[in-house]
């Protein structure tokens, strides 16, 4: 049975933080299809699309792709269109700011101002390997995953000497995103949805509900959105070996980058054999992730925060359905 959702009070800017794996890229895509539709129900998508990931990333002090003057305009056209008071509802949606610590977070709402700010939460078990197999390919790791794992679960993982290790705790720790943006711009100024893998829509379908939007607003495009198939075992295998030769060759980040894309992207155009097998959790990973994210969905409780959707899913994945 759905429940339903309050829309944010007019004149009201919303920030999607992501993070990463929540399913915000087809959020995003659909939002960027729906534009007109949205901004003639009283919702502007700031942003212009390319560009939008090189905004976040200056807001944040990341260094944009296309450089500090892009980044700077392009955050600069982001921030007007928040800020906006013609159109009741204003949304920016980018899971770079998922990155940012405390610092970078009190400067990014200093310059907001008053805020929503909207989190999407999947189950950890879920999440890591999804999560790994970017690392894999956008070149932040080249550990077997295995080797991965046990570093993830250490006791001293969000010091781990290994950046993707610590990147992922500072992006997927739920409780803290919470606590930390919730310091910022105060509890009842947050909401998490959580993302069920059950219902590729509910994402979308509770964005349309806070934005007060007509339902099929969002979810008819995502509908429509081709969804890229994970890497096989095999595939993912190949990546990482030529990552790891790769990485030592003195190539810049920024060409390793664009160069190990291109190779997801090539090995994505040939389907896959149901026989190929994807990236799965073991059993003891996921009985420790389950536990970390019950942990974590406690403390959210704690905190305050509105919650859209079942919390207890976080901690609710099982071995035979945890895949990238």
């Amino acid at each position: 049975m759905s429940v339903a959702v309050r829309p944010f009070p007019a004149d009201t800017a919303v920030l999607h933080i992501g993070p990463h794996k929540t399913g915000t890229t087809a959020l995003q895509q659909a939002m960027r299809q729906a534009r007109e539709a949205m901004l003639a129900q009283g919702v502007r998508v700031a942003g212009r699309g390319p560009g939008d990931g090189d905004a976040a990333r200056y807001a944040i002090r990341l260094t944009p792709i296309r450089g500090e003057e892009f980044g700077r305009e392009a955050w600069d056209s982001v921030k007007a269109d928040l800020a906006d008071p013609s159109v009741p509802r204003r949304i920016f949606s980018r899971e770079t700011f998922a990155n940012a610590g405390d610092a970078r977070a009190g400067r990014l709402i200093e310059e907001l101002g008053p805020v929503q700010v909207v989190l999407s939460a999947r189950p950890l078990a879920e999440l890591i390997p999804s999560q790994y197999s970017q690392f894999v390919q956008s070149g932040i790791c080249t550990r077997p995953f295995e080797s991965w794992l046990d570093l993830l679960f250490a006791d001293d993982a969000a010091d781990a000497d290994e950046r993707s290790v610590r990147l992922f705790w500072k992006r997927h720790r739920h409780d803290v995103q919470v606590r930390r943006w919730g310091s910022l711009v105060g509890a009842e100024r947050i909401t998490v949805v959580v993302v069920d893998h059950r219902d590729r829509l509910f994402l979308a379908r509770s964005f349309e509900q806070l934005l007060d939007l007509r339902a099929g607003t969002l979810v008819d495009p995502i509908r429509s959105v081709r969804q890229n198939r994970s890497l096989t075992l095999a595939e993912l295998e190949l990546v990482r070996r030529w990552q790891e030769l790769a990485v030592p060759s003195g190539a810049s980040r920024s060409e390793l980058f664009s160069l190990g894309w291109q190779l997801c992207s090539h090995l994505r155009r040939h389907d896959a054999e149901p026989a190929d097998g994807s990236l799965t959790l073991p059993s003891w990973a996921v009985g420790e992730a389950n536990r970390r994210a019950a942990a974590s969905a406690d403390e959210i409780i704690a905190s305050g925060a509105r919650v859209v959707g079942e919390l207890g899913r976080l901690s609710a994945a099982s071995p035979p359905s945890v895949t990238s």
